[in-house]
């Protein structure tokens, strides 16, 4: 039960940092882009010529998993996880030919952890703002 909750959260997780990071504009979601790929990288302890190798089949499995979200033939949202579930499925296999099978599987724990690190930071932002430019009431 415990793997069940735990998948269906990680997806739901994927869902609303993929929709998020399409939201961005051009030069901040660059430097975020730019930001997760220093922080997997420093996560996963990748040297350079793993990196080399791993970084392509990343933006793989990434423009997969947009394309299933993004899909409009897909409006079930179950099918949509699933579609997902089987996507991250067949990339660790491939993540853990590159990288060892332990850190194969770290792969998406990290993503999932700099995905909540930059929402964290946009809901800071975002209350910061509202603190410091509050609307005058009349």
């Amino acid at each position: 039960m415990k793997s069940i909750l735990l998948t269906f959260w990680l997806m739901i997780s994927c869902i609303i940092g993929f929709s998020q990071a399409d939201e961005l504009q051009g030069d901040d979601s660059k430097k975020i882009q730019a930001m997760e790929v220093a922080y997997i990288t420093k996560e996963l302890n990748l040297s350079p010529e793993e990196a080399q190798k791993f970084w392509p089949v990343f933006n793989k499995y990434r423009n997969d998993a947009k394309a299933v979200l993004n899909d409009p033939a897909i409006v079930d949202m179950l099918e949509k996880q699933q579609k997902i579930l089987d996507i991250r499925k067949k990339y660790r296999t491939e993540f853990s030919r590159i990288l060892s099978n332990e850190r194969g599987n770290r792969v998406y724990p990290a993503e999932d952890q700099f995905r909540q690190m930059v929402k964290r930071e946009l809901i800071k932002r975002q209350n910061e703002r509202k603190q410091t430019n509050p609307k005058r009431g009349s």
